[in-house]
């Protein structure tokens, strides 16, 4: 018998198998390697070393501590600077960290704030807060001193 298309094709020759292992939340296998079976939204943290601001206008890089993957979810954060009572002092920044790039020079962030027009003491303490918009993980904060030269009621001409 002679085939029309000139021989056997890869379909009729090759069986695809799949393997699938149940892993059940209570096992022990499942305890053991919890970090390798679970997922995870991916973090962010801050990769500027200042931490001191200067001017109104400011930008600050970010970085993606690990890759979008296997068991690294995509994650969205907003951003944004509070005082010591935790009123929010500055616009709010959204990253979306989703990159899934090995190269960690691939995942970093660049955001651009802007403070609200307030008197700032260069003694007190302002919080950079990074906070996760589903609620899932706890709250970054680091310290920041401001030290603007020229606040807003140092010239007022008009009085």
């Amino acid at each position: 018998m002679n085939f029309v298309h000139g021989g056997i094709s890869l379909q009729e020759m090759v069986v695809p198998v799949i393997e699938y292992h149940y892993l059940r939340n209570d096992s022990m296998e499942y305890k053991r390697n919890k970090q390798k079976y679970d997922t995870k939204p991916v973090t962010v943290n801050l990769l500027s070393a200042n931490r001191k601001i200067s001017n109104m206008i400011f930008s600050l890089n970010f970085y993606q501590k690990d890759a979008v993957g296997a068991n690294r979810e995509a994650a969205t954060y907003q951003v944004y600077f509070t005082d010591e009572n935790g009123r929010q002092i500055s616009d709010v920044q959204k990253i979306i960290a989703d990159k899934t790039s090995e190269n960690g020079a691939e995942r970093t962030f660049r955001c651009q704030f802007n403070l609200k027009s307030l008197k700032y003491s260069n003694t007190a303490t302002y919080y950079l807060v990074i906070a996760d918009e589903q609620g899932l993980q706890m709250l970054q904060r680091e310290p920041f001193q401001i030290d603007i030269a020229f606040a807003v009621d140092e010239f007022d001409f008009f009085s």
